[in-house]
């Protein structure tokens, strides 16, 4: 027995008051799968859609950068061609140019990171270096532009990397319990314990000597990765108390299908919610950590880092402003956009949350 109020434009349905916008949005997800729900929602969050864009964004210009770069090399390495060092843009060297007919000049898009150009040093932003150079005449629109590529990936593998071993370890947890559980608990309290910034300085300071590009950095995902699963551990312990009792589960292990197949196949598909808003959010923190950790000077020199140049011309800021700027900046809009990408997908995954 349902009644329509033309005047309060809502409809009561067994006691259960809905008005007319739920109806609709009931209506269009009829049929729809969990994703394309998770989607709609996503796509009516202003702020979360924001997000997705800036997101969206970095991620293409990290995979172009690293390309360009890839491509340079390969064309140093294995093309024959005569390097003029008095010419930067020689075919040898990265560079994108732009150029319209009737402009004295191509505006020089990107250089590479580490071109050095003697006579434009510390030159304020302009139409021919939007971000300005710094002070060994290097062009700070291409490093912001080639720092996407370390920055976005220190981000990405050390956060999957701890997303990965908390969920491996965490499902074990909570499907077995009994003794590996209590251990397991006991492993996450301790490492709750440990001051972990601390930690990483420690552990950058014994591979100070580490040479090769990147090395020091590879050296910290690795740490922060085996110090920073707790978390992860146990919300995934949680879910599986909560699911292994289902029917489900129960029927698999009454056709005697394999602990491990119930627990990757069933239990922990079921577990991607939480896990996809850990990550997202997760990404943010690990970026913001690493460029913590090279803004105090534990970065790595030899690679092109949003951190590292931060901390480099971070006492410039009330004299050459653009140099610390930009790079801070980028670190800002990388954070934020994860950020309310994350929140958006916590409120799509779990409208009850916006309660």
């Amino acid at each position: 027995m349902a009644t329509v109020d033309k005047d309060k434009k809502a409809v009561e349905k067994e006691g259960t008051i809905l008005d007319e916008t739920t109806l609709k949005e009931i209506e269009s997800m009829k049929g729809a799968g969990q994703w394309s729900i998770v989607w709609r929602r996503l796509k009516r969050d202003t702020m979360g859609m924001i997000g997705l864009y800036i997101v969206t964004f970095l991620i293409l210009m990290a995979i172009v950068s690293w390309f360009l770069l890839m491509y340079d090399k390969w064309l140093f390495n294995n093309v024959a061609l005569t390097r003029d060092p008095d010419n930067p843009y020689s075919l040898a060297n990265l560079y994108v140019d732009f150029w319209l007919p009737g402009m004295k000049q191509s505006i020089i898009l990107f250089q590479h990171p580490e071109w050095q150009f003697a006579d434009q040093v510390k030159l304020p932003p302009s139409l021919q270096h939007p971000f300005g150079t710094d002070k060994n005449g290097r062009d700070m629109f291409s490093r912001v532009f080639f720092g996407a590529t370390i920055s976005m990936a220190l981000g990405f593998i050390g956060q999957m990397t701890t997303v990965i071993i908390g969920t491996v370890l965490g499902s074990l947890s909570g499907y077995y319990g009994g003794l590996f559980d209590d251990l397991l608990q006991r492993i996450v309290e301790l490492l709750y314990s440990m001051p972990g910034f601390i930690l990483l300085v420690f552990v950058i300071v014994l591979f100070e000597n580490t040479n090769v590009p990147g090395g020091r950095y590879a050296v910290v995902v690795i740490f922060f990765s085996l110090i920073s699963w707790g978390g992860t551990a146990l919300i995934v312990r949680s879910n599986f108390f909560s699911l292994k009792q289902q029917d489900f589960v129960e029927a698999e292990k009454a056709l005697g299908a394999a602990d491990m197949r119930i627990i990757f196949r069933h239990i922990l598909p079921n577990s991607l919610a939480p896990l996809i808003i850990i990550i997202t959010l997760g990404i943010a923190g690990t970026i913001f950590t690493f460029a913590a950790l090279a803004f105090y000077g534990f970065g790595d020199p030899n690679v092109v880092s949003w951190g590292d140049d931060l901390n480099r011309w971070q006492n410039d800021l009330m004299t050459y402003p653009w140099m610390p700027m930009f790079p801070a900046l980028m670190i800002f809009f990388t954070v934020l956009g994860f950020n309310l990408l994350g929140d958006a997908l916590r409120d799509a995954l779990d409208p009850r949350l916006k309660d």
